[in-house]
C-alpha cells in the first residue's frame, strides 16, 4: 500500500514538473520581444543646414521587470548597440550611452538599464553630402538582448529617419530639451584638479584617483563600469582609501585577456557626485610593476590645474636672460685691466647666475584653483552647449608666452564673481603637443595658432545658443569681465575696403621705419644714394626706386616661398608662423645670445662671416641699390 502511494506520489511530481516545463516551454514562444521594449528616433532639428551638427536621439522604453545592457554587458548578456547606414558627407559620431547600473543575478554582475533612457549621437553634414530631393535618409540598425531573472530574447529593429537639408538649422524646442534633460545622465571628463593613475600586477590592476571632489564620499558606495573584454567583469571592483585619504579601486584583468591593456576606460559613479566620470587611461599613462598595498601614483594630470602653471614658462625664461647677462658680464670682466673691477665683475656674475637658477626652479605652491577648469573636448563643449551653458574656452600651450600671461587674470576676484554668478563652465584646451583636435577647432576660427580665448554666452529664452565671442588675444579682467557681462565682443574689427586696407599697410610701414633698428640705416642709405648719384636729383630719384622695387621683389619672393609652403604642407600658414614652433625660437635665441656676446666682445667672429651678402649691397651703381 505505502509502495502504491510513493509511485502515485512520484508520478503526480513528474506530471508536475512536466506541465511545469510545458507551460514555461509555451510561454517563452508566447513571449515577443517586441512587447518588451519600444523605440523611438528623433532629431532636435526639424531641417539642417549644410556643414553643421546636430543631435540625434534613441528613446528607449523597456517593459516593467525587464532589461537590456550597457555597451559592455558586463559577465552576462549583450552590449546593447547602434549600427548607423548613412548617405555619403554624412558623418555621425560614437553614440554617447548613459550610466548604467550594475544588475547581479546568482552572483553574475552585469552593467544594465531598466525602465526608460536615451540614447544620443551627434550627426554632422559635410559639404559633399548627397541630398535627394533636399532630404537625408539615415537608417539605424538597434540591437540589443531584453532579459528578466528566468529569461532573454534578443531584439533587432530597423529605425529610419528623413531630415530635410535647408537654408538654416532649425531646432524642435520639445526635442532640443528631451535631449537636454539627458545629459544629466551621462558621464563627464573628469575635473581640472583631478589625478588619476594605474598600476597592474599579474591579474589585479590598481587605479587610484585623487581629486578633493571625492575626499568625503564613502568608498563602498563607488562604482566603476569598466569598459571592453580586457578585464574580468565577473568581478566587482572594490574600493578602499589609502594611507593619504585617496581612492583606490581595484579590478581584475580577465583570464582569456593576452598581453597589456592599451586602454584603460570605464565610468565612476557615485550617489553624491553629481555627474559621474569617464575615465580612460592610454597605455603610456599606466605603469606596470610591483603593486603595494599603497598605489604608487604614476603622476598621471587627467587635465591640469590652469592657475598653477600661470607664470612656470616666464620665470624659466626670465633666468635664461640672466644667465646670457651672467655671461656676458663675465666676459667683460675678462677684458677689465683692474684686478680690483675684475673681482667685482665676476662676483656680480656669479650672483646673476645664482639668481637665474633660482627662478628657474621656483619652489611655488600650486595656486588654488578658484574658476574649476574642465578639461576641453568637443563632445564636453557640444554637451554643455545643448544644456545651455555659457562656456569659456582657453586654447593655449605651455610654450605659448601669451598663453601664459593671460592666466594672471584668472586669479582676479572680480572676474571669479562674474564667471560664478553667469555659471560660465571654462574649459581648458592644452595645444603643447599641437594635437589634430584642437588644430580643427582652432581653424574652425580661422586661427592657425594660441592664444585663442572664445565666449560662448548662454541659451537665450528662445532656445538658441548666441554667436561665439573672440576676445583679443592679450586680455585683462576688466576685458573679459565686460564680455562675460555683456555677451559681445569687447570690440568688433569693420571689414576694410582696398583703400582702407591700403591706408593702414602705409602707416604700418612708417610706424616700422621709425623704429630705432631702422630709422638710421634709412639715414645711411639716402647718402649712399647721394654719394653714388653725385648730389644729382634725377639720379637720387632713380636709385630711391630702385631700392624699392628691390624691397618689393624680396617680399613678393618671400610670398611665393609662403605660398609653396601652403600648398605643399596643406596647411593655411600665415606670416612669422615659425615664431610658433619652441624649437625654432630656441635656435633663433641661441643665435642672438651668440651675436650679443660677440657684439659684447667675449668672442669674436670673423669678418667673412659677418660680411655674407655685403659686396652685393654695398656694390655701386643701380645693382647695389636694388
Amino acid at each position: 500500500m505505502k509502495l502504491g502511494l510513493s509511485i502515485n506520489s512520484c508520478l503526480q511530481r513528474v506530471w508536475r514538473l512536466l506541465l511545469f516545463i510545458l507551460s514555461f516551454a509555451y510561454g517563452v514562444q508566447a513571449q515577443d520581444s517586441e512587447d518588451l521594449i519600444s523605440l523611438n528616433l528623433f532629431s532636435e532639428a526639424k531641417s539642417v543646414k549644410v556643414g553643421d551638427s546636430i543631435w540625434l536621439g534613441i528613446e528607449v522604453e523597456v517593459e516593467e521587470g525587464w532589461h537590456v545592457y550597457w555597451k559592455t554587458s558586463g559577465d552576462t548578456g549583450l552590449p546593447t548597440e547602434i549600427d548607423w547606414t548613412l548617405p555619403e558627407g554624412v558623418q555621425v559620431q560614437p553614440t554617447l550611452y548613459p550610466v548604467p547600473y550594475f544588475y547581479e543575478y546568482q552572483g553574475s554582475p552585469s552593467y544594465a538599464y531598466k525602465e526608460s533612457f536615451i540614447l544620443v549621437s551627434r550627426l554632422t553634414l559635410d559639404s559633399e553630402v548627397g541630398v535627394a530631393d533636399g532630404n537625408i535618409s539615415l537608417m539605424a540598425d538597434f540591437s540589443a538582448l531584453v532579459c528578466n531573472e528566468s529569461n532573454c530574447l534578443p531584439y533587432n529593429k530597423e529605425l529610419r529617419i528623413s531630415l530635410p537639408v535647408g537654408a538654416k538649422t532649425e531646432l524642435v524646442p520639445l526635442a532640443s530639451k528631451k535631449i537636454l534633460s539627458s545629459s544629466i545622465h551621462r558621464p563627464v571628463t573628469p575635473p581640472l584638479s583631478s589625478k588619476i593613475s594605474g598600476l597592474a600586477r599579474g591579474n589585479s590592476i590598481g587605479l587610484e584617483f585623487q581629486a578633493p571632489t571625492l575626499k568625503e564620499l564613502e568608498p563602498a558606495d563607488f562604482s566603476f563600469f569598466a569598459q571592453g573584454d580586457f578585464f574580468d567583469h565577473s568581478f566587482r571592483p572594490s574600493f578602499e582609501r589609502t594611507d593619504k585619504g585617496d581612492l583606490l579601486a581595484t579590478l581584475r584583468k580577465s583570464e582569456t585577456a593576452e598581453g597589456i591593456v592599451g586602454k584603460i576606460e570605464g565610468v565612476l559613479s557615485h550617489p553624491g557626485l553629481e555627474r559621474a566620470w569617464s575615465v580612460g587611461l592610454q597605455v603610456e599613462q599606466v605603469s606596470f610593476g610591483e603593486m603595494s598595498e599603497t598605489l604608487k601614483v604614476s603622476e598621471l594630470d587627467v587635465s591640469r590645474d590652469v592657475a598653477s602653471q600661470s607664470f612656470t614658462s616666464l620665470w624659466l625664461m626670465l633666468s635664461l636672460v640672466l644667465v646670457a647677462l651672467a655671461v656676458w658680464i663675465y666676459g667683460k670682466s675678462l677684458l677689465s685691466r683692474s684686478a680690483k673691477k675684475r673681482l667685482t665683475l665676476r662676483f656680480l656674475g656669479f650672483f646673476v647666475f645664482i639668481s637665474a637658477v633660482w627662478l628657474g626652479y621656483p619652489a611655488v605652491e600650486p595656486e588654488k584653483d578658484e574658476l574649476g577648469w574642465e578639461q576641453w573636448s568637443p563632445e564636453r563643449q557640444q554637451e554643455l552647449l545643448n544644456q545651455g551653458k555659457a562656456i569659456y574656452v582657453d586654447f593655449t600651450a605651455r610654450w605659448c608666452l601669451s598663453c601664459q600671461v593671460n592666466k594672471r587674470v584668472y586669479q582676479n576676484e572680480e572676474l571669479i564673481e562674474a564667471f560664478k554668478e553667469v555659471e560660465v563652465v571654462p574649459l581648458y584646451a592644452d595645444w603643447t603637443d599641437k594635437g589634430p583636435v584642437i588644430l580643427d577647432a582652432l581653424q574652425s576660427f580661422g586661427r592657425e595658432g594660441v592664444p585663442l580665448n572664445v565666449y560662448y554666452p548662454p541659451m537665450n529664452e528662445d532656445l538658441e545658443s548666441p554667436s561665439p565671442v573672440l576676445l583679443p588675444e592679450i586680455l585683462s579682467p576688466g576685458i573679459l569681465q565686460e564680455v562675460i557681462e555683456t555677451g559681445e565682443a569687447y570690440w568688433a574689427p569693420e571689414g576694410q575696403g582696398f583703400w582702407g586696407i591700403v591706408g593702414f599697410a602705409f602707416l604700418g610701414g612708417m610706424i616700422l621705419n621709425l623704429m630705432p633698428c631702422v630709422f638710421p640705416v634709412l639715414g645711411l642709405k639716402v647718402m649712399a644714394f647721394v654719394k653714388q648719384a653725385g648730389e644729382d636729383r634725377t639720379k637720387i630719384t632713380k636709385h630711391g626706386l630702385v631700392f624699392t622695387v628691390g624691397v618689393l621683389v624680396s617680399f613678393w619672393l618671400l610670398v611665393s616661398v609662403l605660398l609653396f609652403l601652403r600648398d605643399k604642407l596643406e596647411q593655411d600658414l600665415g606670416w612669422g608662423f615659425q615664431l610658433q614652433e619652441p624649437v625654432f625660437v630656441f635656435v633663433l635665441a641661441v643665435f642672438l645670445l651668440a651675436f650679443a656676446m660677440s657684439l659684447s666682445g667675449v668672442f669674436e667672429i670673423g669678418l667673412s662671416m659677418t660680411g655674407v651678402g655685403s659686396t652685393l649691397s654695398q656694390g655701386n651703381g643701380f645693382g647695389g641699390c636694388f
